[in-house]
């Protein structure tokens, strides 16, 4: 291989179960390798490569695909299993593409998902969001160029995803990707992930709370689940707290699903940031994070416990006032009166 720029990928791209290497150098060569350093198959795609490939099920048919960018400005899609080029790709921008693209499910609630969608910026300016299965785009014109990778995540709190991009001429258009190996196929494949209802802002007190999480395995036959998933879940908290500021539990789970995780709550006003972490039987890495408060509206108890026992004193006072008719008490000695 020529000069390799672009970072290595591990994930299972052919579906067997095991995890696979993939490579890519400036002379636009892609080479997809096993563990052990074999050589499963090689392809050139005549551009070279900033950046290295993205890994999922782009077109919807079940089986995992690699999107690799190029200075040419063609993102080609490449099947996992052989390398062979997926169509109707290449899809052409008309500048160099230098950022690594993001692959998101991008459709509605409760709409069947046919793909995922294909989300980077070119140096022509514009922003693509390429339709996995029929790569027709929606362009938005952003006017500025950008290295960086496009995000996408929840970031108003309400019920869709937002993209964030970031230019070269330092604006951020209105993230957190899914931890440190952000290329490995993650929707309708593996991961961890804070349900919603979990994530909504909150503010805890007590003793303890509550976290529910979500591990999704959909790994199919031969292969099946990558079990069993080593999960860690970390209590981050700022340095007004003079305690113990990394709170963690570490958890096995043998199968995918719902699980709650019960954390103890911090005992000062502050604010704080749950991590939870996963790693596989192939040592693959997926997280989640989401933040919260602690104590931040203890005023509005303290709020009660001075109404409170005046609403009591009022209300004793108007249990024993005086019946109508009769007369006040009177402390005279004249008893003629």
């Amino acid at each position: 291989m020529a000069e390799i720029q672009s970072a290595v990928v591990a994930a299972d791209i052919n579906d067997d179960g095991k995890i696979e290497l993939v490579t890519t150098d400036t002379h636009g060569n892609v080479v997809a390798w096993t563990a052990q350093g074999e050589e499963i198959w090689q392809v050139h795609i005549k551009s070279l490569i900033p950046q290295g490939p993205a890994v999922g099920d782009v077109d919807g048919d079940g089986h995992t695909d690699l999107v690799i960018p190029t200075l040419s400005g063609n993102i080609y899609v490449l099947s996992g299993k052989d390398g062979s080029q997926v169509r109707p790709y290449p899809y052409r921008t008309h500048g160099r593409v230098m950022n690594q693209v993001l692959l998101v499910d991008l459709s509605k609630r409760g709409e069947k998902s046919r793909g995922l969608t294909i989300v980077t910026t070119s140096f022509d300016g514009y922003l693509y969001l390429i339709d996995g299965p029929t790569s027709c785009a929606d362009v938005v014109d952003i006017g500025e160029t950008s290295y960086s990778m496009v995000l996408a995540d929840n970031v108003d709190g309400g019920d869709d995803l937002d993209l964030i991009v970031t230019t070269m001429n330092g604006n951020a258009w209105r993230s957190s990707n899914q931890g440190r190996n952000n290329f490995a196929s993650r929707y309708n494949r593996e991961g961890i992930f804070v349900t919603h209802s979990s994530r909504a802002y909150r503010d805890e007190e007590g003793k303890h709370f509550w976290v529910e999480i979500e591990i999704v395995d959909k790994h199919r036959y031969p292969s099946g689940f990558q079990a069993p998933y080593n999960v860690t879940t970390t209590l981050l908290v700022p340095g007004n707290y003079q305690g113990e500021r990394r709170i963690k539990q570490s958890q096995i789970f043998d199968r995918p699903g719902k699980y709650r995780i019960k954390l103890p709550t911090v005992g000062v006003r502050t604010t704080g940031t749950v991590v939870v972490e996963m790693v596989d039987r192939n040592g693959l890495y997926f997280s989640d994070d989401f933040s919260l408060t602690f104590h931040m509206y203890y005023y509005k108890l303290l709020k009660w416990l001075l109404v409170i026992p005046m609403l009591g004193m009022f209300g004793v006072l108007v249990i024993l006032r005086p019946q109508e008719g009769m007369p006040l008490p009177s402390f005279n000695r004249n008893t003629d009166l």
